[in-house]
């Protein structure tokens, strides 16, 4: 995606729509002066734009687009409306709240040929366009983004400007390898809800500290939970206080907060998942780890004569699992550099 400095009333493209023969049913060309162009014509072209540097106009992503070209950050409302005007663009699906939707056309643009995804750039990316990528991500220094939501656009721009191989792809391609990078391949990760250096992220610091058995995100003055026995007892009360002797997963944290004045951190114990702490086999058979509707993790206090309460449980339903943990340095080493 080219992105251009706009002049004060005026429109650049991020990628020209083509031009097709006259008369083509297809063809579609911005007003010759600004004072005819509708915000309609204007949103049409924007997602023109993105069907051909391949890339899906989500919501946020389309926000952010005519952001760049307009100098406007339009709300969901002004969006809707816009996208009704548009001729030829539909979103998918047809009703939505704030931005989660695609813009859609009826008929692509002439060159159109996919949308590129996560799946496409781990299958077809060579190992020396992954390192340029790694060579770029690790030293970070793209702009911030003012949104979370804008996260991804943010790096995916930015490495089209600082490398020449990378300038050559699409913009709907670096935005898979960015989101690849960050989701699954470990260059990225987050902080503040924006993405940084993986070596920089939570997610790292999360594991440092689960190897090492320390604390996440606990102040200095701040109380937590430091041994299997006090968490078994903790549980053990809080689960006896409901009235179904069952909490979800999500009020866990919260829950020790209030009740117990501490903070629990599933670092402390060696993992990085709350979940997987709380089905460690160290927790023995007095706690059971259910799935109810929604995918919700649910915690169940089993019976004496440790039997888990006979509460159906969906098919699919968790079993104890066991999350082994980095077993040297060397494992984390290469992240941390």
């Amino acid at each position: 995606m080219t992105r251009t400095r706009v002049p004060e009333g005026a429109m650049v493209p991020l990628k020209q729509p083509r031009a097709v023969a006259d008369g083509d049913e297809n063809e579609f060309v911005l007003p010759a002066t600004p004072s005819d162009l509708t915000p309609g014509l204007v949103v049409r072209w924007a997602v023109m734009s993105l069907y051909l540097d391949q890339a899906l106009p989500r919501g946020p992503l389309l926000q952010w687009v005519l952001q760049l070209l307009v100098g406007v950050r339009f709300t969901h409302r002004q969006l809707r409306t816009f996208l009704e005007e548009a001729p030829g663009v539909f979103t998918d699906p047809p009703t939505f709240k704030k931005f989660n939707f695609c813009a859609r056309l009826l008929q692509p643009p002439p060159g159109f040929t996919f949308f590129e995804s996560e799946e496409d750039v781990s299958e077809t990316l060579d190992q020396d366009v992954w390192d340029e990528v790694a060579a770029c991500l690790a030293g970070g220094g793209w702009p911030k983004a003012e949104d979370p939501s804008y996260k991804y656009y943010v790096v995916a721009s930015w490495l089209q400007d600082v490398s020449s191989t990378l300038s050559r792809f699409s913009f709907g391609r670096l935005l898979s390898i960015v989101r690849s990078s960050a989701q699954s391949v470990g260059l990225l990760g987050h902080r503040g809800g924006l993405l940084v250096p993986y070596a920089l992220s939570e997610e790292c610091e999360r594991r440092v500290n689960a190897f090492t058995c320390q604390p996440t995100a606990v102040a200095p003055n701040e109380r937590y939970v430091k041994t299997w026995t006090e968490l078994k007892d903790c549980l053990h009360q809080l689960l006896q206080k409901q009235a179904d002797k069952t909490i979800e997963v999500s009020k866990v944290k919260a829950t020790f907060r209030t009740v117990f004045a501490r903070e629990l951190s599933e670092t402390v114990f060696g993992h990085r998942c709350l979940s997987k702490l709380l089905m460690d086999d160290e927790l023995g058979q007095e706690f059971s780890m259910d799935t109810v509707s929604g995918n919700r993790y649910v915690l169940r206090l089993a019976t004496k004569g440790g039997m888990d309460c006979p509460t159906p449980v969906e098919p699919g339903a968790v079993k104890k699992t066991w999350s082994a943990k980095p077993k040297s340095w060397a494992l984390l080493a290469p992240q941390l550099q």
